[in-house]
Protein backbone atom coordinates (compact mmCIF):
# COMPACT_ATOMS: atom_id res chain seq x y z
CA UNK A 1 0.00 0.00 0.00
CA UNK A 2 1.32 3.45 -0.93
CA UNK A 3 0.29 5.57 2.04
CA UNK A 4 0.38 9.31 1.40
CA UNK A 5 -0.42 12.26 3.65
CA UNK A 6 -0.52 16.08 3.67
CA UNK A 7 2.17 18.13 5.40
CA UNK A 8 2.98 21.70 6.39
CA UNK A 9 5.12 22.77 3.48
CA UNK A 10 7.97 25.21 4.02
CA UNK A 11 8.08 27.77 1.21
CA UNK A 12 9.92 30.94 0.31
CA UNK A 13 8.28 34.15 1.47
CA UNK A 14 10.08 36.15 -1.23
CA UNK A 15 8.00 37.97 -3.84
CA UNK A 16 10.42 36.98 -6.63
CA UNK A 17 11.04 33.24 -6.67
CA UNK A 18 13.36 32.79 -9.64
CA UNK A 19 16.58 33.79 -7.81
CA UNK A 20 15.69 31.36 -5.01
CA UNK A 21 15.08 28.14 -6.93
CA UNK A 22 17.41 25.74 -8.75
CA UNK A 23 17.49 22.37 -10.51
CA UNK A 24 17.97 19.25 -8.34
CA UNK A 25 21.35 19.06 -6.65
CA UNK A 26 22.63 16.14 -8.74
CA UNK A 27 22.27 17.81 -12.16
CA UNK A 28 24.05 21.07 -11.22
CA UNK A 29 27.59 21.45 -12.55
CA UNK A 30 30.12 23.42 -10.43
CA UNK A 31 29.98 26.60 -12.59
CA UNK A 32 26.17 26.68 -12.36
CA UNK A 33 26.37 26.15 -8.60
CA UNK A 34 28.61 29.15 -8.20
CA UNK A 35 26.32 31.28 -10.35
CA UNK A 36 23.20 30.26 -8.42
CA UNK A 37 24.86 30.88 -5.06
CA UNK A 38 25.49 34.52 -5.90
CA UNK A 39 21.99 35.08 -4.54
CA UNK A 40 22.33 34.68 -0.75
CA UNK A 41 19.05 32.82 -0.33
CA UNK A 42 19.27 30.42 -3.26
CA UNK A 43 18.25 26.87 -2.39
CA UNK A 44 21.70 25.55 -3.38
CA UNK A 45 23.10 27.05 -0.17
CA UNK A 46 21.08 24.27 1.47
CA UNK A 47 21.21 21.46 -1.10
CA UNK A 48 24.88 21.95 -2.12
CA UNK A 49 26.36 23.65 0.94
CA UNK A 50 29.99 24.33 1.78
CA UNK A 51 29.39 22.18 4.87
CA UNK A 52 26.52 20.25 6.38
CA UNK A 53 26.70 22.44 9.46
CA UNK A 54 26.28 25.53 7.29
CA UNK A 55 23.18 24.03 5.67
CA UNK A 56 21.64 23.33 9.08
CA UNK A 57 22.43 26.83 10.34
CA UNK A 58 20.95 28.53 7.24
CA UNK A 59 17.87 26.28 7.29
CA UNK A 60 16.96 27.50 10.77
CA UNK A 61 18.20 31.06 10.26
CA UNK A 62 16.11 31.58 7.12
CA UNK A 63 13.00 30.36 8.93
CA UNK A 64 13.68 32.66 11.88
CA UNK A 65 14.06 35.61 9.48
CA UNK A 66 10.85 34.76 7.59
CA UNK A 67 12.70 34.03 4.35
CA UNK A 68 11.28 30.52 4.61
CA UNK A 69 7.78 30.18 6.05
CA UNK A 70 5.88 27.07 7.06
CA UNK A 71 2.27 26.80 5.92
CA UNK A 72 0.03 26.86 9.02
CA UNK A 73 -2.06 23.82 8.09
CA UNK A 74 -1.20 20.49 6.44
CA UNK A 75 -1.81 20.28 2.69
CA UNK A 76 -0.79 18.49 -0.45
CA UNK A 77 0.43 20.46 -3.43
CA UNK A 78 -0.31 20.15 -7.13
CA UNK A 79 2.69 20.86 -9.34
CA UNK A 80 2.00 21.81 -12.94
CA UNK A 81 4.91 22.01 -15.40
CA UNK A 82 4.42 23.44 -18.90
CA UNK A 83 7.42 22.99 -21.18
CA UNK A 84 8.66 22.51 -24.72
CA UNK A 85 9.65 18.98 -25.66
CA UNK A 86 13.37 19.19 -26.54
CA UNK A 87 13.09 16.66 -29.38
CA UNK A 88 9.75 17.48 -31.00
CA UNK A 89 9.26 21.16 -30.12
CA UNK A 90 5.67 20.53 -29.01
CA UNK A 91 4.24 22.10 -25.86
CA UNK A 92 3.74 19.58 -23.07
CA UNK A 93 2.14 19.71 -19.64
CA UNK A 94 2.86 17.42 -16.70
CA UNK A 95 1.12 17.18 -13.33
CA UNK A 96 2.48 15.87 -10.03
CA UNK A 97 1.05 15.53 -6.54
CA UNK A 98 3.55 16.71 -3.91
CA UNK A 99 2.83 14.91 -0.64
CA UNK A 100 4.35 12.78 2.07
CA UNK A 101 4.71 9.07 1.36
CA UNK A 102 5.37 6.39 3.96
CA UNK A 103 8.79 4.84 3.50
CA UNK A 104 8.74 1.20 2.43
CA UNK A 105 11.63 -1.19 1.96
CA UNK A 106 11.95 -2.29 -1.65
CA UNK A 107 11.20 -5.89 -0.65
CA UNK A 108 7.62 -4.89 0.17
CA UNK A 109 6.96 -4.34 -3.54
CA UNK A 110 5.26 -0.97 -3.00
CA UNK A 111 8.11 1.30 -4.06
CA UNK A 112 10.09 0.06 -7.07
CA UNK A 113 13.52 1.36 -8.12
CA UNK A 114 14.90 1.29 -11.65
CA UNK A 115 18.47 2.55 -11.08
CA UNK A 116 21.48 1.40 -9.10
CA UNK A 117 22.88 3.71 -6.44
CA UNK A 118 26.37 4.52 -5.23
CA UNK A 119 27.44 4.50 -1.59
CA UNK A 120 29.38 7.75 -1.75
CA UNK A 121 26.42 9.76 -3.06
CA UNK A 122 24.11 8.28 -0.41
CA UNK A 123 26.59 9.09 2.35
CA UNK A 124 26.63 12.74 1.26
CA UNK A 125 22.83 13.01 1.38
CA UNK A 126 22.72 11.16 4.72
CA UNK A 127 25.08 13.69 6.32
CA UNK A 128 22.89 16.51 5.00
CA UNK A 129 19.69 14.87 6.28
CA UNK A 130 21.19 14.29 9.71
CA UNK A 131 22.26 17.93 9.92
CA UNK A 132 19.10 19.64 8.65
CA UNK A 133 16.42 17.07 9.57
CA UNK A 134 14.57 18.21 6.48
CA UNK A 135 13.49 17.05 3.03
CA UNK A 136 14.93 19.97 1.08
CA UNK A 137 13.90 18.57 -2.33
CA UNK A 138 11.12 16.16 -3.26
CA UNK A 139 12.06 12.95 -4.99
CA UNK A 140 10.08 12.12 -8.14
CA UNK A 141 7.91 9.06 -8.69
CA UNK A 142 5.41 7.60 -11.12
CA UNK A 143 2.25 6.12 -9.64
CA UNK A 144 -0.42 3.79 -10.97
CA UNK A 145 -4.06 4.00 -9.96
CA UNK A 146 -5.67 6.33 -12.52
CA UNK A 147 -4.87 9.46 -10.54
CA UNK A 148 -4.60 11.73 -13.58
CA UNK A 149 -8.30 12.73 -13.92
CA UNK A 150 -8.39 13.65 -10.22
CA UNK A 151 -5.34 15.90 -10.58
CA UNK A 152 -6.81 17.45 -13.72
CA UNK A 153 -9.97 18.39 -11.87
CA UNK A 154 -7.97 19.83 -8.95
CA UNK A 155 -5.92 21.96 -11.33
CA UNK A 156 -9.04 23.93 -12.14
CA UNK A 157 -10.24 24.60 -8.61
CA UNK A 158 -7.16 25.16 -6.42
CA UNK A 159 -5.30 28.40 -5.84
CA UNK A 160 -1.73 29.02 -7.01
CA UNK A 161 0.76 29.63 -4.20
CA UNK A 162 3.99 29.74 -6.25
CA UNK A 163 4.87 30.21 -9.90
CA UNK A 164 8.15 30.66 -11.70
CA UNK A 165 9.22 30.70 -15.34
CA UNK A 166 12.54 28.88 -15.46
CA UNK A 167 14.90 27.87 -18.25
CA UNK A 168 13.01 24.62 -18.87
CA UNK A 169 9.48 26.01 -18.69
CA UNK A 170 6.74 27.13 -16.32
CA UNK A 171 6.52 25.63 -12.82
CA UNK A 172 3.25 26.33 -10.98
CA UNK A 173 2.44 25.10 -7.47
CA UNK A 174 -1.12 24.90 -6.14
CA UNK A 175 -2.19 24.13 -2.59
CA UNK A 176 -4.74 21.37 -1.87
CA UNK A 177 -6.23 21.66 1.62
CA UNK A 178 -9.82 20.55 1.07
CA UNK A 179 -10.44 17.54 3.32
CA UNK A 180 -12.60 15.74 0.73
CA UNK A 181 -10.00 16.18 -2.00
CA UNK A 182 -7.17 15.05 0.27
CA UNK A 183 -9.08 11.94 1.24
CA UNK A 184 -9.93 11.15 -2.39
CA UNK A 185 -6.34 11.29 -3.66
CA UNK A 186 -5.06 9.29 -0.66
CA UNK A 187 -7.66 6.57 -1.27
CA UNK A 188 -6.86 6.52 -5.00
CA UNK A 189 -3.14 6.03 -4.34
CA UNK A 190 -3.46 3.59 -1.40
CA UNK A 191 -3.59 0.32 -3.42
CA UNK A 192 -1.07 1.58 -5.99
CA UNK A 193 2.63 1.01 -6.55
CA UNK A 194 5.19 3.76 -7.04
CA UNK A 195 8.15 3.72 -9.42
CA UNK A 196 11.04 5.98 -8.45
CA UNK A 197 11.87 8.13 -11.46
CA UNK A 198 14.42 10.50 -9.89
CA UNK A 199 15.83 10.44 -6.37
CA UNK A 200 16.97 6.85 -5.75
CA UNK A 201 19.88 8.03 -3.60
CA UNK A 202 17.66 10.27 -1.49
CA UNK A 203 15.04 7.57 -1.04
CA UNK A 204 17.60 5.04 0.16
CA UNK A 205 19.14 7.73 2.37
CA UNK A 206 15.77 8.27 4.05
CA UNK A 207 15.45 4.53 4.60
CA UNK A 208 18.85 4.47 6.30
CA UNK A 209 18.02 7.54 8.39
CA UNK A 210 14.79 5.92 9.53
CA UNK A 211 16.68 2.80 10.61
CA UNK A 212 19.12 4.93 12.59
CA UNK A 213 16.45 6.96 14.34
CA UNK A 214 14.26 3.98 15.17
CA UNK A 215 17.23 2.08 16.58
CA UNK A 216 18.23 5.09 18.70
CA UNK A 217 14.65 5.63 19.95
CA UNK A 218 13.79 2.04 20.76
CA UNK A 219 11.60 1.48 17.67
CA UNK A 220 8.54 3.45 18.83
CA UNK A 221 5.18 1.91 17.82
CA UNK A 222 3.69 5.18 16.59
CA UNK A 223 4.58 6.60 13.14
CA UNK A 224 7.30 9.21 13.35
CA UNK A 225 8.13 12.13 11.00
CA UNK A 226 11.20 10.27 9.72
CA UNK A 227 8.95 7.38 8.59
CA UNK A 228 7.80 9.60 5.69
CA UNK A 229 9.48 11.52 2.90
CA UNK A 230 8.38 14.26 0.50
CA UNK A 231 7.69 13.04 -3.01
CA UNK A 232 6.13 14.36 -6.23
CA UNK A 233 3.92 11.71 -7.83
CA UNK A 234 2.99 11.84 -11.51
CA UNK A 235 0.35 9.39 -12.78
CA UNK A 236 1.77 6.80 -15.15
CA UNK A 237 -0.95 7.70 -17.64
CA UNK A 238 -0.07 11.42 -17.71
CA UNK A 239 0.62 12.26 -21.40
CA UNK A 240 3.19 14.81 -20.26
CA UNK A 241 5.67 12.20 -18.98
CA UNK A 242 8.79 12.66 -21.13
CA UNK A 243 11.93 10.52 -21.05
CA UNK A 244 14.95 11.72 -23.01
CA UNK A 245 17.60 9.34 -24.35
CA UNK A 246 21.27 9.57 -23.43
CA UNK A 247 23.45 9.14 -26.50
CA UNK A 248 26.77 7.31 -26.45
CA UNK A 249 29.90 8.81 -28.01
CA UNK A 250 33.19 6.90 -28.38
CA UNK A 251 36.20 9.28 -28.40
CA UNK A 252 38.64 6.89 -30.07
CA UNK A 253 38.22 3.90 -32.39
CA UNK A 254 40.20 2.50 -35.29
CA UNK A 255 38.93 2.79 -38.85
CA UNK A 256 39.28 -0.98 -39.12
CA UNK A 257 36.80 -1.55 -36.28
CA UNK A 258 34.34 0.98 -37.67
CA UNK A 259 34.51 -0.47 -41.18
CA UNK A 260 33.63 -3.96 -39.91
CA UNK A 261 30.61 -2.84 -37.95
CA UNK A 262 27.99 -2.44 -40.75
CA UNK A 263 28.56 -5.95 -42.13
CA UNK A 264 28.41 -7.39 -38.63
CA UNK A 265 25.16 -5.61 -37.77
CA UNK A 266 23.56 -6.61 -41.08
CA UNK A 267 23.09 -10.10 -39.63
CA UNK A 268 20.19 -8.80 -37.53
CA UNK A 269 19.51 -5.22 -38.63
CA UNK A 270 18.31 -3.47 -41.75
CA UNK A 271 20.81 -0.67 -42.34
CA UNK A 272 19.55 2.60 -43.80
CA UNK A 273 22.41 4.88 -44.91
CA UNK A 274 21.74 8.61 -44.73
CA UNK A 275 23.49 11.99 -44.39
CA UNK A 276 24.32 12.96 -40.82
CA UNK A 277 21.86 15.85 -40.93
CA UNK A 278 18.99 13.41 -41.63
CA UNK A 279 19.82 10.71 -39.12
CA UNK A 280 17.92 12.15 -36.15
CA UNK A 281 14.69 12.58 -38.12
CA UNK A 282 14.90 9.03 -39.49
CA UNK A 283 15.61 7.55 -36.09
CA UNK A 284 12.72 9.33 -34.39
CA UNK A 285 10.26 8.62 -37.19
CA UNK A 286 10.99 4.90 -37.07
CA UNK A 287 9.64 4.28 -33.57
CA UNK A 288 8.49 1.86 -32.25
CA UNK A 289 10.90 -0.31 -34.28
CA UNK A 290 13.93 -1.43 -32.31
CA UNK A 291 17.26 0.07 -33.30
CA UNK A 292 19.75 2.91 -33.06
CA UNK A 293 21.75 5.22 -35.29
CA UNK A 294 25.47 5.63 -35.90
CA UNK A 295 27.45 8.65 -37.15
CA UNK A 296 31.11 8.46 -38.14
CA UNK A 297 33.64 10.78 -39.76
CA UNK A 298 32.88 12.81 -42.90
CA UNK A 299 29.19 12.87 -42.09
CA UNK A 300 28.55 9.21 -42.88
CA UNK A 301 25.63 7.77 -40.97
CA UNK A 302 23.07 5.01 -40.92
CA UNK A 303 20.10 3.85 -38.90
CA UNK A 304 20.05 0.20 -37.84
CA UNK A 305 16.55 -1.27 -37.54
CA UNK A 306 16.01 -4.75 -36.12
CA UNK A 307 14.87 -7.01 -38.95
CA UNK A 308 11.32 -8.23 -39.10
CA UNK A 309 11.06 -11.62 -37.44
CA UNK A 310 14.15 -11.12 -35.26
CA UNK A 311 13.31 -11.02 -31.54
CA UNK A 312 15.70 -8.64 -29.82
CA UNK A 313 15.63 -10.58 -26.57
CA UNK A 314 17.13 -13.63 -28.31
CA UNK A 315 20.27 -11.68 -29.21
CA UNK A 316 21.17 -10.78 -25.64
CA UNK A 317 22.47 -13.48 -23.28
CA UNK A 318 21.75 -13.56 -19.58
CA UNK A 319 18.85 -13.96 -17.20
CA UNK A 320 17.30 -10.52 -17.61
CA UNK A 321 13.63 -10.16 -18.48
CA UNK A 322 12.52 -10.08 -22.11
CA UNK A 323 11.66 -6.38 -21.76
CA UNK A 324 15.18 -5.57 -20.56
CA UNK A 325 16.88 -7.65 -23.26
CA UNK A 326 15.00 -6.02 -26.13
CA UNK A 327 15.59 -2.40 -25.10
CA UNK A 328 17.40 -0.36 -27.76
CA UNK A 329 20.07 0.58 -25.24
CA UNK A 330 20.55 -3.08 -24.29
CA UNK A 331 20.95 -4.17 -27.91
CA UNK A 332 23.50 -1.40 -28.49
CA UNK A 333 25.46 -2.31 -25.37
CA UNK A 334 25.43 -6.09 -25.87
CA UNK A 335 25.97 -6.21 -29.62
CA UNK A 336 28.21 -3.19 -30.21
CA UNK A 337 29.70 -1.28 -27.30
CA UNK A 338 31.06 -4.22 -25.34
CA UNK A 339 32.21 -6.62 -28.10
CA UNK A 340 33.57 -3.95 -30.47
CA UNK A 341 34.79 -1.21 -28.13
CA UNK A 342 35.30 -2.99 -24.81
CA UNK A 343 32.80 -0.74 -23.02
CA UNK A 344 31.43 -2.77 -20.12
CA UNK A 345 28.56 -1.72 -17.81
CA UNK A 346 31.25 -0.72 -15.31
CA UNK A 347 32.75 1.64 -17.90
CA UNK A 348 29.29 3.07 -18.53
CA UNK A 349 28.71 3.88 -14.87
CA UNK A 350 32.14 5.51 -14.54
CA UNK A 351 32.05 7.21 -17.98
CA UNK A 352 35.39 5.64 -18.85
CA UNK A 353 36.20 5.53 -22.57
CA UNK A 354 32.81 6.98 -23.41
CA UNK A 355 31.04 10.34 -23.39
CA UNK A 356 27.36 11.09 -22.91
CA UNK A 357 25.01 13.78 -24.15
CA UNK A 358 21.27 14.20 -24.47
CA UNK A 359 21.78 16.60 -27.37
CA UNK A 360 21.81 14.76 -30.70
CA UNK A 361 23.29 17.76 -32.50
CA UNK A 362 26.14 17.94 -29.99
CA UNK A 363 26.94 14.25 -30.41
CA UNK A 364 27.05 14.59 -34.20
CA UNK A 365 29.13 17.76 -34.00
CA UNK A 366 31.75 16.08 -31.82
CA UNK A 367 32.25 13.49 -34.57
CA UNK A 368 32.25 15.94 -37.47
CA UNK A 369 34.80 18.17 -35.72
CA UNK A 370 37.11 15.25 -35.03
CA UNK A 371 36.57 15.27 -31.25
CA UNK A 372 35.12 11.74 -31.34
CA UNK A 373 35.30 8.68 -33.56
CA UNK A 374 31.67 7.61 -33.55
CA UNK A 375 28.35 8.64 -32.04
CA UNK A 376 25.52 6.23 -31.32
CA UNK A 377 22.10 7.86 -31.10
CA UNK A 378 19.10 6.32 -29.37
CA UNK A 379 15.39 6.77 -29.06
CA UNK A 380 14.19 7.03 -25.44
CA UNK A 381 12.65 4.04 -23.67
CA UNK A 382 8.91 4.13 -23.18
CA UNK A 383 7.67 4.71 -19.63
CA UNK A 384 5.92 1.34 -19.81
CA UNK A 385 9.28 -0.34 -20.40
CA UNK A 386 10.74 1.32 -17.30
CA UNK A 387 7.70 0.07 -15.37
CA UNK A 388 8.05 -3.51 -16.64
CA UNK A 389 11.79 -3.68 -15.92
CA UNK A 390 11.19 -2.53 -12.34
CA UNK A 391 8.32 -4.99 -11.91
CA UNK A 392 10.72 -7.76 -12.90
CA UNK A 393 12.96 -6.72 -10.02
CA UNK A 394 15.61 -5.33 -12.34
CA UNK A 395 17.37 -2.00 -12.85
CA UNK A 396 17.48 -0.18 -16.17
CA UNK A 397 20.86 -0.12 -17.96
CA UNK A 398 23.15 2.73 -16.86
CA UNK A 399 22.43 6.13 -18.41
CA UNK A 400 19.19 5.04 -20.06
CA UNK A 401 16.52 7.27 -18.49
CA UNK A 402 16.39 11.03 -18.10
CA UNK A 403 12.99 12.31 -17.06
CA UNK A 404 12.32 15.80 -18.37
CA UNK A 405 11.84 18.40 -17.05
CA UNK A 406 13.39 17.99 -13.64
CA UNK A 407 11.55 19.09 -10.53
CA UNK A 408 12.53 22.60 -9.49
CA UNK A 409 14.06 22.69 -6.01
CA UNK A 410 12.86 25.44 -3.70
CA UNK A 411 9.13 25.50 -4.50
CA UNK A 412 8.30 23.56 -1.33
CA UNK A 413 10.33 21.91 1.42
CA UNK A 414 9.52 19.93 4.53
CA UNK A 415 10.88 19.92 8.06
CA UNK A 416 10.89 16.52 9.73
CA UNK A 417 9.34 18.08 12.82
CA UNK A 418 6.04 18.37 10.94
Amino acid sequence: MARIAPFCGVRYGCSELKPCVAPPYDVIAPPEREQLRQFPYNITHLTLPDSYEQAARLWHEWQNKGILQADPLPAMYLLEQVFTHPATGETCRRLALVCLMALEEYEAGVVLPHENTQARAKQDRLHLLRATRANLEPIYGLVEGNLFPVLESLAGCTSTVAEVEYTDGLHRLRRIDDAVALREVAERVLPARVWIADGHHRYETCLQYRRERRAAEGNPPEPQPYDWLMIALTPLEDPGVVILPTHRVIPQASEQVLSRLPEYLAQWFDLQPCPAQEVVRLLQSGRPRRGFAMVVAEGRAFVAWLKEGVAGETLVPGEHSATYRQLDVTLLQSLVLEPFFGITPRHLERAEGIRYTRDEAEAIQWVLQGEAAVAFLLNPPHVQEVREVALAGEKMPPKSTYFYPKLLSGLVMRALSF
